[in-house]
């Protein structure tokens, strides 16, 4: 995934502050981007545990406690801080029915990961429709990076949707699949919302209501991977004024994660409706491996990472949405040897804080000789390693053989396109969007420098 650095940041990124203006040397590159703030597991298992001792008091003084009275209609505020046995707790259940609440659901389950918790919901509502079907696109965490678990582990089969892997299934195609013979079509549909290897692409409000109308006239269950909805709800806000209950309602039940944008140790839920999904759901997470006897530590972790960061995510769409605009309108004329702009985004209008950038018309070596050079020039560390673009087969291939994306061929267009991927974070959102901006300009002059050389 993508790191970057920054030259106009006044000493490290933790020194980074809303005023800062002083532009001095850096002695270290400084990172834009990055999935997690640099930690040591003792740092972060103190901060579990100061979390533990008193939430209101641990918020007050994260937050501040002007932010935490603004934010405390959203926040989870346990009575108690108790350890679960197997399932059973007063703050796993609190924090589990403050997160079905804010998504308007009757109940939620908390798992120890996403894959449990979305295999657990869909063999329930296959098992209920007598129909091991289910649809998704190609790009699906499923298909791509759980093993063919949904066939080996839970008897399911997959239906893949839409013609393109690099393009959200239209709501036509998927209408189109709903309207087949009974015993053809799918008992179930999941989107992701929205759609990590597309860059958080995602639909409409409009089109979703479209999807959802269609599902319940072809009496196929409509089940969301919302592990990333918590950067998308601000889109959907901006669009059309619409919240998590609005989003959650046109869906059957719906998963989203803890660890990702929230930062926690790990950690998913499971939301639906029907309280007797969930009840059914406990028993696949436990046919799973997944009843641990205790999941303290990450339902505490879990709440924390959540109240920190939930109320944040507008604002770091916005700052995403400026720092993408001002590189694409810096760098659209820099083009490589072969006739491509350099620099591209995916999707090409940013929908959240986090994005896809591809590199194109250049090899990794060439890419990481110009990332070192603007570092050692300009103290800006653009990326850290970048992907090539990839097929779902070698995308499997690196699951299961564990190998680096350098080695990861994908014919002529390789050489000629790498990604990084990259999401706009609490540290990095206060560095100047001019940093970002220069920082891709400089790459680009570089890449444009080296390339001179080599002719």
């Amino acid at each position: 995934m993508a790191d970057s650095g920054s030259a106009t940041v006044v000493t490290s990124m933790a020194d980074c502050g809303d005023s800062a203006t002083k532009v001095d040397p850096i002695p270290e590159s400084v990172r834009l981007c990055m999935f997690a703030p640099p930690s040591t597991p003792a740092e972060s298992f103190e901060r579990t545990a100061n979390y533990a001792k008193g939430p209101e008091q641990y918020l007050k003084k994260a937050l501040r406690e002007d932010v935490f009275d603004q934010r405390k209609d959203l926040l989870s505020l346990p009575e108690i801080v108790d350890k679960d046995g197997y399932g059973d707790g007063k703050h796993k259940s609190h924090f589990e029915n403050h997160i079905a609440k804010l998504f308007g659901k009757e109940a939620g389950l908390f798992f120890i990961t996403g894959v449990q918790a979305q295999l657990a919901a869909l063999k329930i509502h296959c098992t209920r429709a007598s129909n091991p079907r289910v649809a998704w696109h190609v790009s699906c965490h499923l298909e791509s990076a759980e093993e063919r678990a949904y066939e080996e582990l839970y008897g399911l089969k997959r239906i893949l949707l839409g013609s393109s892997p690099d393009a959200l299934p239209t709501v036509q195609e998927i209408e189109t699949l709903l309207e087949l013979p009974a015993d053809e079509r799918p008992a179930v549909l999941l989107l992701e919302l929205p759609n990590r290897n597309l860059g958080c692409a995602t639909y409409t409000f409009d089109e979703l209501v479209e999807i959802s109308s269609a599902c319940k006239t072809a009496g196929v269950v409509l089940h969301c991977d919302g592990a990333r909805i918590w950067e998308i709800e601000p889109y959907y806000q901006a669009l059309s004024g619409k919240t998590f209950k609005d989003i959650a309602q046109l869906f059957d039940t719906i998963y989203m994660s803890f660890y990702k944008a929230l930062q926690s140790a790990s950690g998913a839920i499971l939301l639906a409706n029907d309280k007797t999904l969930i009840a059914d759901a406990k028993m696949w997470q436990r046919r799973a491996g997944g009843n641990a006897f205790s999941l303290a530590y990450q339902v505490i972790d879990s709440e924390r990472g959540y109240n920190e960061n939930i109320g944040t995510f507008a604002r770091k769409r916005e700052k995403m949405i400026e720092v993408t605009s001002g590189i694409k309108a810096a760098t659209k004329e820099k083009k490589a040897r072969n006739g491509q702009q350099i620099v591209q985004f995916m999707p090409d209008e940013t929908t959240c804080c986090q994005t896809r950038t591809a590199f194109c018309g250049y090899s990794p070596e060439e890419i990481y000789a110009a990332r070192d050079a603007v570092a050692s020039k300009t103290g800006v560390r653009v990326l850290e390693r970048v992907w090539p673009k990839q097929t779902l087969d070698e995308m499997l291939a690196m699951d299961r053989k564990g190998m680096k994306p350098e080695a990861v061929s994908n014919g002529a267009d390789a050489v000629h396109r790498h990604e990084i991927e990259w999401m706009m974070m609490s540290v990095t959102e206060k560095i100047p969007t001019k940093t970002f901006v220069d920082g891709y300009v400089a790459l680009c002059d570089a890449l444009l420098a080296g390339e001179e050389k080599t002719h």
